[in-house]
């Protein structure tokens, strides 16, 4: 099955479906999300990419990432992802948008929305997907992140800055 996207404007309004593939190749800007969950406060988990993933395999991220499919919703999107990644069926009200990025080159000309998630059951991640999940607590992802920020999705270093401020933004709101 071809994965089609919503190529957008600048304004995030769709113009067209397409491919992934005509997406990525022609740098088209189109919609991605980003979660991070929490198991265990103060701990977040972050994933190691597959292997067999196109962009960034190997790499460390988000709890999750994807992106967004033509016709479908930001928020919708993160239900999907934490459910194909993670294995976690989470209702939507449970998500905590922290954070909007424009599309630029760290993102891949990705239209990006930012979750939180406080999730304390167990989670079955997508052996397809991920080589591994860890937890840590912020200032240990600031401190790898300054060691080793080539271990990181790029994705992940431009927008880890705003994740972080989103969590201390929203301490009293996760569950």
């Amino acid at each position: 099955m071809t994965e089609k996207f919503d190529v957008v404007d600048l304004n995030d309004r769709p113009l067209r479906k397409l491919s992934r593939f005509l997406v990525h190749r022609d740098n088209l800007f189109h919609r991605a999300i980003h979660v991070l969950v929490n198991t265990n406060s103060p701990n977040w988990i972050l994933q190691q990419r597959s292997g067999q993933k196109d962009v960034d395999p190997l790499l460390w991220t988000s709890s999750c990432s994807g992106h967004v499919d033509a016709g479908e919703d930001y928020l919708s999107a993160a239900i999907r992802e934490c459910e194909e990644e993670l294995g976690i069926i989470v209702d939507r009200k449970l998500f905590i948008e922290v954070f909007r990025a424009s599309p630029c080159l760290e993102t891949g000309n990705e239209f990006v929305r930012v979750y939180l998630l406080k999730h304390e059951k167990q989670i079955r991640f997508n052996r397809d997907e991920i080589l591994q999940t860890k937890e840590y607590t912020t200032l240990e992802i600031e401190e790898l992140i300054r060691k080793q920020p080539d271990v990181f999705s790029g994705s992940f270093l431009h927008l880890f800055p705003y994740i972080k401020k989103g969590i201390e933004l929203n301490k009293s709101s996760l569950p």
